[in-house]
């Protein structure tokens, strides 16, 4: 019981670096595949949009329910506490 607590305090953060981690692994792994400094360039900035497209894709439904989950703590502390 604990530790899904945890968890769920910490998913924000668990899936931010999650993102960034893929797209800077998108980044480097274009990065080596291309071959010259341009090459590697174009390469590295293809990977990480279609990382950063892929992240959308897969994160993107769980980012929007912690905003829903945030927008609905908000307003049940509005309604327990009126002013």
């Amino acid at each position: 019981m604990i530790m899904s607590k945890i968890i769920v305090k910490w998913l924000e953060w668990i899936i931010e670096i999650g993102i960034w981690l893929t797209l800077l692994s998108a980044f480097t792994g274009g990065w080596s595949y291309g071959s010259g400094f341009i090459g590697s360039l174009f390469s590295a900035i293809f990977a990480t949009v279609f990382a950063g497209v892929f992240c959308a894709l897969l994160f993107g439904a769980f980012i929007v329910l912690m905003d829903i989950r945030k927008a609905v703590q908000r307003i049940d502390a509005r309604a327990s506490n009126p002013t």
